[in-house]
């Protein structure tokens, strides 16, 4: 049964800026869009936290919420693996836990999934960081009204088991299986899967996730459907060999329905 919240109400009040702090009892807040600051004479385009300049930037108080998610957007190791350190910095001027991005719609939490991606980030950084959220209230079943993920999506679809584990932990049973409405209401296992994201597909499959929620155009609904319809072993081949840079997927899948 689909878990899809299309309806979700609408959470939190744009503003247009923050000049003031806000208390833990405020709604949630969206935050207007800005450039992010980047020292004068700086001879690099993005925000490196190491550097002098950009750390003195980054630690001026009157730096901006909207600034900083700005930063965050910069989808550069040297930003992704200092998620913590911007993340707090970003707390540290009011922001709500839940507060979100009003570029993105994406609140902290999204951003830290993101953050672990192989390559860019650093999952362990992001998982710590991640439970920090969690426990001053971030709520891991808000999704962006832009792309209508939740937190388990993006962490899926960055292939990050660490924060799958840790958003799973505070989200209730059933919701390993919520869909997502942008990826043909397909479910974290869809995203993972249609990602080649192994290691996203193996978490979720051991902590429960369904293999056979059935979605249109995903590789997960290909291989099963390709079984139950009970095709030629030619025509499977060719569906094999049409996925063949995803062998160990394959196999993981074929575990979970017991082939």
């Amino acid at each position: 049964m689909t878990k899809e919240d299309i309806s979700e109400p609408v959470e939190g009040d744009t503003v247009l800026g923050c000049p003031a702090r806000l208390s833990s009892h405020q709604r949630p807040v969206i935050h207007q869009v800005a450039s992010a600051p980047m020292p004068s004479d700086c001879e690099f385009s993005f925000f490196d936290p190491s550097e002098p300049q950009c750390r003195e930037v980054l630690l001026d108080p009157s730096t901006t919420i909207p600034e900083l998610f700005a930063v965050l957007r910069q989808w550069v190791p040297q930003v992704q693996k200092n998620i913590d350190l911007i993340g707090n910095e970003i707390l540290k001027r009011g922001c709500g836990v839940n507060d979100r991005d009003g570029l993105t719609d994406m609140s902290l939490l999204h951003y830290c999934c993101k953050a672990g991606a192989p390559g860019i980030g650093d999952a362990d950084t992001a998982a710590s960081f991640a439970r920090q959220l969690l426990s001053l209230g971030a709520d891991p079943n808000l999704r962006s009204r832009w792309t209508n993920m939740r937190a388990l999506h993006y962490a899926a679809y960055f292939d990050v088991p660490q924060l799958i584990r840790v958003v799973l932990q505070a989200s209730q049973p059933g919701d390993v299986d919520a869909t997502c409405s942008d990826f043909d209401f397909g479910t974290a296992l869809h995203i993972a899967a249609s990602n080649l994201c192994t290691s996203a597909v193996k978490c979720l499959l051991e902590l429960g996730a369904n293999p056979a929620f059935r979605v249109s155009a995903i590789v997960v609904l290909r291989i099963r459907t390709q079984q139950q319809t009970h095709k030629s072993s030619c025509e499977f081949d060719r569906l094999n060999s049409f996925i063949k840079p995803t062998k160990e997927l394959l196999h993981l899948i074929r575990i979970a329905y017991r082939y």
